[in-house]
């Protein structure tokens, strides 16, 4: 026991505590230091531990939380929740969907961490089946309208695939948030299964013209995503040109490929800030910057 030291039980922990836990540890190595802030930046999140070589581990969860649903948003388990007074704000996670897998207990991906960091509550909005499109993306807007009466003050959407379609579907419903993180947005399946790849380009092609300036939108596509029919990141490019919608278009990131790409650790080690930057305060920031 006296070779472990547990540096940071992430529960309910204050910054304050945080930084208290980390003088008491020994010196980290190179590898501990960048397993250190990959936790920080992680939500949610429970213990870090550190052994007396200086390497190091942690544990994050995902089950049980005290604090009420707003509409079909239910509280990010295994999260302390502020409640809407001492909030920063709110963010609202929507997963991806696969047929045949039940994606309501995942993690959300953690470059959300970042925003929790900053004080927001983390909430979810789980769909385990996809039946009605357009009563899923009104039903999150509702949320949203709801989560502003109870006070919320800033509200940030988030999603990663299908979620990242509701989201910005929300968005166009004229769901009243601050900013939308869209990532590998998808509902159509796999391109080599569509029956009308047309459909879906003209479906994305809605969605983004119906989107109006005031929000922040961050919109990531990655190359050999199964899930693209391509042009869509020209199409939105277009689209924010015209409209003048504040946006950050990532598209096809060196050294990220695939749909679910931005589940690695990597992605929010180099996007992670610049996101949380342009959300939060405008700021274009490297790498997010690039090709804007």
């Amino acid at each position: 026991m006296k070779s472990l030291i547990v540096a940071v039980a992430a529960l309910l922990i204050a910054p304050v505590g945080m930084a208290e836990a980390q003088q008491a540890a020994p010196a980290l190595n190179a590898d501990a230091a960048r397993s250190l802030a990959d936790f920080q930046n992680f939500g949610p999140h429970r213990a870090f531990v550190i052994g007396a070589d200086g390497r190091a581990s942690w544990y994050v969860g995902v089950a049980g939380a005290d604090a009420p649903d707003i509409g079909r948003l239910r509280p990010e388990p295994y999260w302390s929740m502020r409640g809407p007074k001492l909030a920063a704000g709110l963010i609202v996670w929507s997963h991806g969907y696969m047929a045949g897998r039940n994606a309501t207990s995942g993690a959300p991906q953690s470059w959300i961490g970042r925003f929790t960091r900053m004080g927001y509550d983390l909430y979810r909005f789980d769909r385990e089946w996809i039946v009605d499109w357009a009563g899923d993306a009104t039903a999150l807007a509702d949320a949203v309208r709801k989560a502003r009466e109870m006070g919320y003050r800033r509200v940030v959407l988030a999603g990663q695939s299908a979620g990242a379609w509701v989201s910005l579907a929300a968005l166009a419903r004229g769901a009243p948030v601050d900013g939308v993180i869209s990532i590998a947005a998808a509902h159509h399946g796999e391109v080599t299964k569509m029956r009308d790849t047309t459909r879906a380009r003209s479906e994305w092609q809605n969605v983004i013209e119906a989107l109006k300036p005031g929000p922040r939108v961050v919109l990531v596509n990655f190359a050999e995503d199964t899930y693209d029919v391509g042009g869509r990141m020209a199409d939105a490019r277009a689209a924010f040109a015209k409209s003048g919608l504040a946006a950050v278009v990532i598209d096809n990131p060196d050294g990220f490929k695939g749909h679910g790409a931005a589940s690695d650790l990597a992605f929010a080690r180099k996007f992670g800030g610049c996101i949380e930057s342009f959300i939060d305060k405008g700021t274009k920031q490297q790498p997010c910057s690039q090709g804007q």
